[in-house]
């Protein structure tokens, strides 16, 4: 059952003032557009971060570089709240102190997956969530769909970076360009299933290619903010001291200093956009050349 009380969600139409101004580009904005959180957070800039969900650690890893970046930089990170890339990117927003927006395919009050719970209440704590579904509605084949032309809408870059050619986040680059809205793409191997859909977006529709996290900032006409001093205290720390000591993978180092795997994993993402830790082709991780 939900947590939370009627009390915690709003329902506003178009010709309301609070209602978001960028859905009313929309040839069919909401009727209704129920809300929970803080409507500031999806304010411009935002960059809508989407893909698949049977995403691959790279692209989680990818993601949430891309979602840490932007929230440095003070752009909202918008997606749906799905498994794989959706939560990655929602989770390094809200790790890295940022703004993040769900827009839901179900009703507010429904968890989806339920596995999102707990991200779910705490992007309506932090963030803002929104669905133009009413309380009740457990959602639909087709509205999924539906609510990727919300995603595209409120963002003024659209980062695909995980998708089959099945993916419904083609769905979402689709609409971002009929919006005049800008299309960007992470480019995958070529024997690269999971990234097919990128690929053939980079081919057909010219889109932007992404080839690191500061690309995004570039789109948006913003400079990288760097990590007032993300000094290695704390968790960073934690995670260094492991990878001095032999530690070459988000898992290992979890084990080793006793912290989650999504911990281990933002604070990766903030070390590599930082340049004190590079990646290899395989996924594993070590201090850049130099720094050690």
């Amino acid at each position: 059952m939900p947590s939370f009380s009627p009390d915690d969600a709003r329902c506003l139409a178009p010709e309301q003032r609070e209602y978001p101004g960028r859905l009313r580009d929309l040839a069919s904005p909401p009727r209704q557009l129920w809300v929970r959180g803080t409507l500031v957070m999806a304010e411009p800039p935002a960059v809508a971060i989407v893909g698949t969900r049977r995403s691959t650690p790279y692209g989680e890893r990818v993601a949430r570089a891309i979602a840490v970046a932007c929230a440095r930089a003070g752009v909202c990170v918008v997606s749906g709240l799905a498994r794989g890339i959706d939560g990655a990117a929602h989770g390094g927003a809200l790790e890295a102190d940022g703004r993040t927006v769900a827009v839901l395919g179900t009703g507010i009050d429904q968890y989806y997956p339920r596995q999102h719970r707990a991200l779910q209440e705490r992007i309506a704590r932090d963030g803002l969530i929104m669905s133009e579904f009413g309380p009740g509605d457990a959602g639909h084949g087709g509205a999924f769909p539906l609510r990727n032309r919300l995603i595209a809408a409120l963002a003024d870059v659209t980062v695909v970076v995980e998708a089959p050619e099945s993916s419904g986040a083609l769905n979402t680059a689709r609409y971002a360009r009929e919006l005049g809205r800008t299309l960007a793409v992470v480019p995958h191997n070529i024997d690269s299933v999971s990234g097919r859909g990128c690929n053939r977006l980079l081919r057909s529709e010219h889109a932007e290619p992404i080839l690191a996290p500061d690309d995004v900032l570039a789109l948006l006409h913003l400079a990288a903010t760097p990590s007032v001093g993300l000094t290695l205290d704390g968790d960073a720390a934690l995670c260094w001291h492991a990878l001095t000591r032999g530690a070459g993978d988000a898992m290992t180092i979890a084990r080793d200093t006793g912290l989650t795997l999504r911990q281990v994993s933002v604070v990766l993402a903030m070390l590599e956009i930082d340049g004190l830790v590079c990646f290899d082709a395989a996924g594993q991780v070590r201090p850049s050349p130099g720094v050690a």
